[in-house]
């Protein structure tokens, strides 16, 4: 017999067919939206420890990550009675009604969640669940969970308000700061008790600059010239030169190469000749170390 040819889509197709009936079954989008949005989350983070299929040992036989098992319930009784709150033991043990049955046990829902509780009972306790146990209850939830964009909630992130001048604070150690900011930093440092640590030495100072502008320790020759220069504007002088280097643009240039895109060919089977230096290594170095406009680059 020869095998039928069988498209991958069909496959799909015929996978997700028993979820896809599961939320078609006799129940409304907006039925299964609430129970996957604010029932089957709920479950799942506080009740599926004790009471379902993977749970270590279940407590009063009651299994809540399937449909019958919520409805059948457990030693006690049905769980949920469909349309009716005041006899369903699900709702009598969120509320903590009773000692001897609270759930969760480390602590009581939300008001807010309570009350979705008691909404999704009286609307008939709309469940989506088939089969005997749900695999992956996360993945089936996350379908519904589609986060809704709060506008006016949004607004009130800080990166959207306006900038507004911030009295500068008072510090107590006065001889550390040497502008606004360092007295920003400084007073919240003190808050905690927190003092900041010694000025970096000449030669530690020398050696953090020259890594960061050009990836290499200083030279010798470097370190001679700079410990034996006392002028004020010594380590400036130092900066300028490392900028003005062939180093930093060698360092730097890494950055302009992967704006430009730049590949050793056209990719593919494709190796093209580079008509311009622009296009090149040496062409992306150029500008890091010349005065060279972004348009000419």
């Amino acid at each position: 017999m020869k095998p039928v040819p069988v498209s991958l889509p069909a496959l799909a197709a015929l996978a997700l067919a028993p979820a896809l009936t599961g939320a078609d079954a006799g129940l409304s989008d907006e039925q299964t939206r609430f129970f996957e949005r604010k029932i089957r989350p709920v479950l799942v983070e506080k009740c599926y420890d004790c009471h379902s299929a993977s749970a270590k040992k279940v407590k009063g036989g009651l299994v809540l990550d399937t449909k019958d098992g919520t409805l059948n319930g457990g030693d006690n009784g049905p769980a949920v009675v469909p349309g009716n709150i005041d006899d369903s033991l699900l709702i009598a043990a969120i509320r903590y009604g009773n000692k001897d049955m609270e759930m969760p046990p480390k602590g009581k829902l939300p008001d807010s969640v309570i009350a979705d509780f008691e909404t999704w009972v009286k609307m008939g306790a709309p469940d989506p669940r088939t089969g005997p146990t749900v695999a992956d209850a996360n993945t089936a939830s996350a379908q519904w969970q589609k986060k809704e964009i709060d506008v006016a909630a949004g607004r009130s992130f800080w990166a959207f308000q306006p900038p507004k001048s911030s009295p500068t604070p008072t510090v107590k150690n006065t001889s550390w700061p040497k502008c606004d900011i360092d007295r920003f930093i400084l007073a919240r440092m003190e808050e905690k008790g927190l003092q900041p640590v010694a000025d970096a030495g000449r030669l530690e100072l020398l050696r953090r600059v020259t890594f960061d502008l050009t990836g290499l320790p200083p030279t010798p020759d470097l370190i001679q010239v700079y410990m034996k220069d006392t002028s004020p504007d010594a380590f400036a002088r130092v900066v300028d030169n490392l900028l003005a280097s062939e180093r930093f643009g060698e360092y730097w240039g890494r950055h302009w190469l992967d704006v430009a895109r730049y590949g050793e060919s056209a990719g593919r089977d494709a190796t093209c000749s580079t008509p311009s230096p622009g296009g090149t290594a040496i062409g992306s170095l150029m500008p890091s170390t010349e005065t060279c406009p972004t348009t000419s680059l």
